[in-house]
């Protein structure tokens, strides 16, 4: 079809067009940036944490002002939770993965610190850490029971541990050319040997970074102290009779204590991961009601446009145009507007991706998205045009000519 009758039509009636072209133009530029951002808050909250999530529960125990002697009161503890018929193991240290807590060091292979250093997340456990979290050991080994020290708020001090436990992914950012086991590390001035490597585990803060969201050393320390994190593993499928059965047991041990914020890790992930989801769905609920109101403009538009020449059309089905020639027209003409809509939106979306990198740390927009996100609009804009066009190829070639 020839598009130049279509131009000069555009031309001698311009708003209109102009107002479309902006509207998809803001369209793909806002929604190919917000698909890609609900896409990476997505995959950010399925992330595996790297512990066994299905069976691990946790909660804060808080001792009395007048309480003492806090290690064998926790290890009492730890020994009456183990020997629950639904418990498979639990340990007390300062942090979890997503729930926050413990301690974040920058780690270095020379005493020196730089600020390239990674921060990790710093965990305590002892010798029931690697089964009670459901961690799987990828290479090494685990601490034994005579190599765990003794830790409490009096002298906290984890950057004095001998030996390390490293996630995979913090081994091969310190030791890209392999081979982690038998090097040191340095979480302060002294030197922990590296003995273990985990395949997996995340930071207790949440990380939009991939690989940095695994950042995390494992040290050997029990930790005692007036406020401990419990985290119990329970039997395959017996976790909620576990968690009443936890604390029936601690309460009867010593009512000297208060328990709380009881969480299974599904709760834990949930709660660590609301504001992200809630991100995502807004962001989701805008695209929508943007594409929403591209599609009603189009019609509204084009509605308009066919009311407008209603005689025009007339004339063109008295001189022997088809059905499928208004058709044709109409659609042509939908495709060379938001055609220059979209190309101008494409170049919005880049320079928007742009800035939402420099000052949020997010990833580089795919070009794929932004080609996705302008076939939709175009796509968008050819249903939207059905029904007008098609109200007008109906036009009696009578009627239209008697139109004033």
């Amino acid at each position: 079809m020839n598009v130049w009758p279509i131009l000069s039509a555009l031309r001698r009636n311009p708003m209109g067009a102009i107002l479309i072209v902006l509207q998809i133009a803001l369209t793909v530029a806002i929604v190919c940036n917000a698909l890609f951002i609900v896409q990476q808050q997505t995959r950010l909250i399925s992330r595996p944490s790297g512990v066994d999530e299905a069976s691990l529960f946790s909660f804060y125990n808080l001792w009395g002002s007048n309480t003492t002697d806090y290690k064998s009161r926790v290890q009492v503890d730890l020994s009456a939770l183990r020997a629950l018929p639904d418990v498979e193991d639990a340990i007390a240290t300062t942090g979890l993965p997503l729930r926050g807590g413990g301690y974040h060091y920058p780690v270095a292979i020379s005493p020196v610190q730089t600020k390239d250093n990674p921060e990790a997340s710093v965990y305590l456990t002892d010798q029931h850490g690697l089964n009670a979290l459901g961690l799987q050991l990828a290479a090494g080994r685990w601490f034994h029971s005579d190599e765990i020290h003794d830790m409490d708020s009096d002298h906290d001090n984890p950057e004095s541990a001998p030996m390390a436990v490293l996630t995979d992914a913090l081994a091969q950012r310190l030791f890209p050319q392999g081979n982690a086991l038998g090097k040191a590390i340095y979480l302060g001035k002294s030197p922990a040997t590296v003995v273990g490597i985990v395949k997996r585990m995340q930071a207790a803060r949440i990380s939009t970074s991939s690989q940095t969201a695994e950042y995390a050393v494992l040290v050997p320390f029990l930790w005692e102290a007036p406020a401990s994190l419990y985290v119990v593993r329970a039997k395959p499928g017996r976790r909620d009779a576990a968690i009443q059965a936890a604390q029936l047991a601690l309460s009867q041990i010593s009512r000297s204590r208060s328990i709380a914020n009881v969480q299974g890790f599904d709760e834990t992930r949930s709660e660590a991961y609301r504001p992200y989801r809630a991100t995502a769905i807004i962001l989701a609920c805008v695209g929508l009601l943007l594409i929403s109101v591209t599609g009603l403009g189009i019609v509204g538009l084009t509605s308009y446009w066919v009311s407008q020449r209603k005689r025009q059309i007339g004339i063109r089905r008295a001189l022997g145009a088809r059905r499928i020639d208004i058709l044709h027209y109409f659609h042509t003409e939908n495709l060379l507007v938001v055609g220059c809509g979209a190309i101008i939106g494409v170049i919005l979306a880049n320079l928007a991706n742009t800035m939402i990198v420099e000052h949020f740390e997010m990833d580089r927009l795919p070009q794929i998205y932004i080609v996705a996100g302008a076939v939709i609009v175009l796509g968008l804009g050819q249903l939207s045009v059905l029904w007008p066009a098609w109200r007008a190829a109906r036009i009696s070639p009578a009627v239209a000519t008697q139109a004033n």
